[in-house]
């Protein structure tokens, strides 16, 4: 039986159905093809005057936000070449997959220019997320998964196996892209909100269109292999793992979040309201895999993502596992 994980030969799935296996991998691929865009067609130097105006704690959240993405951009790519991609059978899995990987270069693209356009210290940006305390605690939730099942060290013909490729899905496309990115993008999408760095955003937007697909990419995949895979299922202890882990992921976050507004109010947002909206796109999250929520928060609280034009982004917040907004 044909199945999304498993070993190939490099001779294998080397034609495209007309009637493919797994026909939302061609769909996703489609989407993320019209996507594509370019970071040289923002002119960001127009933002100089609104960075250097900010306050230093707007100027602190703003910079290490872009440091933050810096690094993560490339890890992410890393986990997915070093990880599941080599393990994907399906050829348009295979293209929906790549197509997220060279969307994370114009990524890192994009925030390399955004170092350039403000003459921030490139050297402690790329340190951001590993040189702070809690930032390195999400950093090492992904690294210390992902090495160990690094580089054919794990068979994914057996059940073990596939249990490990799922987990690195998560990790990757869910925890990763679909959790810690949402929370960074709030605080750009706050300074739009406020008027400020709005070539920057429009940026931070066509990413946000990016990693909703990203993460679209990550739960089909999941829900796939827990359908070609049921005892994955059938093992109660490792789905209480998977819950775990990502609850595991929005409590590093929270913690990230009230350490870094200390009980202040910044660009218009404090740290409760953070954590009521990281509690809201968790509860999306586990519901897009088919968990019951865990904290019940129905309605986005930050009022400037609202407002955001969901047919401009590929917005998640209001569809269920099984209904996403077309591009």
């Amino acid at each position: 039986m044909k199945q999304l994980i498993g070993k190939t030969s490099v001779r294998d799935n080397i034609e495209l159905s007309e009637t493919p296996s797994y026909p939302i991998f061609r769909e996703l691929y489609e989407k993320q093809k019209k996507a594509i865009w370019f970071p040289e067609e923002l002119n960001i130097q127009q933002d100089a005057l609104d960075y250097h105006a900010l306050s230093p704690d707007e100027k602190d959240l703003f910079d290490t936000a872009v440091g933050y993405f810096c690094s993560s951009e490339l890890l992410v790519q890393n986990v997915l070449v070093n990880s599941f991609f080599p393990m994907l059978s399906d050829p348009h899995a295979k293209m929906s997959f790549s197509t997220q990987l060279f969307m994370e270069n114009i990524h890192s693209d994009f925030f390399e220019i955004v170092l350039q356009s403000f003459n921030m210290d490139r050297e402690k940006m790329y340190k951001v997320a590993f040189d702070d305390p809690i930032l390195k605690k999400k950093m090492d939730l992904i690294v210390e998964e992902i090495d160990n099942i690094s580089y054919g060290k794990i068979d994914p013909d057996t059940l073990q196996g596939r249990k490990d490729v799922l987990r690195a899905i998560l990790i990757n496309n869910i925890i990763m892209e679909g959790i810690f990115f949402y929370s960074s993008f709030a605080h750009f999408f706050a300074l739009k909100d406020m008027g400020k760095m709005r070539n920057v955003v429009s940026g931070v937007e066509l990413i946000l269109i990016d990693e909703s697909l990203h993460l679209q990419n990550g739960i089909e995949a999941i829900l796939i292999m827990l359908e070609e895979t049921p005892e994955i299922v059938d093992d109660a202890q490792f789905v209480r793992e998977i819950r775990e882990v990502i609850l595991k992921g929005t409590y590093l976050e929270i913690e990230y979040v009230q350490h870094k507004f200390d009980n202040k109010t910044i660009l218009g947002i404090s740290s409760s309201e953070l954590e009521r909206y990281l509690k809201y796109i968790t509860d999306r999250r586990l519901e897009e895999l088919g968990f019951t929520p865990e904290f019940n928060i129905t309605e986005n609280p930050l009022r400037f993502l609202q407002k955001e034009d969901v047919k401009k982004l590929i917005n998640f917040f209001e569809v269920s596992s099984t209904e996403y907004t077309n591009y």
